[in-house]
């Protein structure tokens, strides 16, 4: 894996057009009735939300249980997680914001990766992305920092929410506006801090913010013919390392936008976080079930309705990627400024 270039592992699906009804395979049944999905976010609306219900939705049927999907926000996900019994009556289901955070010191380094078990990795979201308002002076990300370098009484506004993957996406830009045109156009770039994207989308109307961190699944809504002018909004750029298929939005790296001269590219990836001391048996029963359901059709077409993506990783490699994606993402971490150094709220 490239310094900077975290990529999708595993696209390709196999279509076996099974059904999420009748009776579970006993080979892959657990002994627990119920099964409490907590999430890291109290939106029922969002990506997390999305692919923590679809994977629940389809993983009944094998493992014979009911699943709960639970928003309750990272905090009390991991301090639920940490109280958990080692049955699998209560597991974790995040992205890539599980271990940022613990990077960027909003969660307790006691939440770290290697305090949990890993589950596997299921999907795919490839969709992060910049926008701003329509009528904005700039069409991507890399001439937003041209548009600075020629207007040098402007400064642009970014929000973002603390300690995830928006200021992981953030900082990269940050870092290569730095090293592109220097302290000059770098130190008239601010971020507004705040939480959900409905937050950010808000941070934008309201003229808090020029540019939001966003996503396609979330936002494509707002750049559709006929939205009204005030919350009209365009896409600058997405940080897969290429085009999602039905998008015509730039990447990053098509922008020429470089850490440490290697392209930037980031996509979310969706897991299962478990108890440390989790029983053996439900572990495997979880991971047998999630490579059945990663082969079925209708669960990809469920996904891809809001561009997320199968991707299967199994439980037994899980772990390891998962460390050395947050170490590849660890240079950004400590070469990026601190967000109270230029924060604008």
């Amino acid at each position: 894996m490239s310094l900077l270039s975290v990529t999708m592992l595993a696209l390709s699906l196999v279509a076996c057009g099974s059904s999420t009804s009748g009776d579970g395979d006993s080979a892959t049944e657990v002994d627990v009735n119920r099964v409490r999905v907590v999430i890291g976010s109290t939106s029922t609306g969002g990506d997390t939300y999305q692919n923590a219900d679809a994977i629940s939705r389809f993983l009944e049927e094998p493992l014979g249980t009911n699943m709960k999907v639970d928003a309750v926000g990272a905090n009390r996900a991991f301090d639920e997680l940490a109280s958990a019994k080692n049955d699998g009556s209560t597991v974790l289901f995040f992205h890539d914001m599980a271990y940022l955070s613990v990077e960027y010191g909003t969660l307790d380094e006691k939440y770290s990766l290697e305090n949990w078990t890993a589950g596997p990795i299921v999907a795919i979201n490839p969709g992060n992305a910049f926008l701003a308002k329509s009528d904005a002076p700039y069409n991507t990300m890399a001439e937003s920092a041209e548009w600075l370098k020629d207007n040098p009484s402007e400064s642009i506004t970014v929000a973002i929410e603390a300690g995830g993957v928006s200021e992981i996406i953030f900082d990269g830009y940050y870092l290569w506006v730095k090293e592109e045109y220097g302290t000059e156009v770098s130190d008239r770039i601010k971020v507004y801090v705040t939480g959900s994207q409905s937050d950010k989308d808000q941070a934008l109307w309201d003229g808090n913010a020029d540019i939001i961190h966003g996503a396609i699944a979330s936002n494509v809504q707002y750049t559709e013919d006929g939205v009204e002018d005030q919350i009209k909004m365009k896409f600058l750029g997405v940080t897969s390392a290429e085009r999602v298929e039905g998008y015509d939005i730039p990447t990053f790296a098509e922008q020429g936008i470089k850490v440490n001269g290697k392209e930037f590219t980031f996509a979310k990836e969706y897991f299962f976080l478990l108890p440390k001391d989790i029983d053996e048996d439900f572990l495997n029963k979880l991971d047998k079930a999630a490579a059945e359901v990663a082969k079925d059709a209708k669960y990809a077409e469920d996904l891809e309705v809001n561009s997320y993506y199968v991707n299967y990783i199994p439980a037994a490699e899980a772990k390891e990627y998962l460390i050395e994606k947050k170490n590849t993402m660890k240079s950004i971490i400590e070469n990026a400024p601190k967000l109270d150094d230029i924060t604008s709220n």
